[in-house]
């Protein structure tokens, strides 16, 4: 059955005919389920080094309404108020991971190793993948928001690079605004777009309020990984 357009305030209108809340139940599903359901900075990289960086909303039943939000000239200005490092492996021809960490400590039912770190698939080079999860607070359509953003391996470096001038200039992350660009790389045949970081002056007492709020109501979407997490391009051993 073909998904038919659908119109948001004809919804609206008819659920107050009846005596519903529309509002009131939107917050109500929220509650279970914003948590897996955060907005996710994600990249396209392309092989004619126009790559792209967008926000992206999610699946609906909106026919009408991309759920891909563009980011002006590929840069992203945000809060960083939780970081994590998670990994994960996939054997060959699995759909989910044979195993995943957070913070170096395996997580499931039958992880491969009691740490991360003592891992044979762990070393560099190896076949699990390591990322660093971001939760962000950015502005998005006129609101400030909560967003992840996965940086991939060889990103990673220039988000370490960050950390270490915001220590020598005696700067929390979440105290500043950081920003994220993507910087074009050609190496051994192959083109793709890593994200640089830097600054953007210091986050005001409002997004810092915000954040402080959003790091307690998102502890719980921490203490695991999603499939969303590795559902990039290349995330997944061939």
């Amino acid at each position: 059955m073909e998904h038919q357009l659908i119109e948001t305030d004809t919804v609206k209108q008819a659920l107050s005919v009846a005596g519903w809340d529309m509002e009131m139940e939107l917050a109500g599903m929220a509650v279970g389920t914003s948590q897996f359901e955060l907005p996710r900075v994600r990249i396209e990289h392309k092989d004619n080094g126009k790559h792209r960086m967008y926000i992206d909303s999610g699946e609906s039943y909106l026919d009408d309404q991309s759920q891909e939000i563009e980011i002006p000239g590929n840069k992203l200005n945000a809060v960083v108020f939780a970081e994590q490092n998670i990994r994960a492996f996939w054997k060959e021809g699995d759909e989910v991971p044979a195993c995943s960490g957070i913070d170096d400590m395996p997580i499931g039912i039958e992880p491969l190793a009691v740490s991360c770190k003592r891992c044979e698939h762990g070393v560099m080079g190896g076949k699990c993948k390591p990322k660093v999860r971001l939760l962000l607070l950015a502005e998005n359509d006129g609101e400030i928001k909560p967003l992840i953003m996965n940086l991939s391996p060889t990103s990673i470096k220039h988000w370490n690079v960050h950390k270490k001038k915001l220590a020598r200039s005696n700067l929390p992350v979440v105290a500043v605004n950081t920003t994220f660009e993507l910087e074009d790389v050609k190496k051994n045949g192959f083109r793709w777009a890593e994200v640089k970081l830097g600054m953007d002056g210091i986050a005001s007492r409002e997004l810092l309020v915000i954040a402080r709020t959003a790091r307690n109501e998102l502890e719980e979407f921490t203490k695991q990984i999603s499939k969303s997490d590795f559902d990039d391009s290349g995330d997944k051993q061939d």
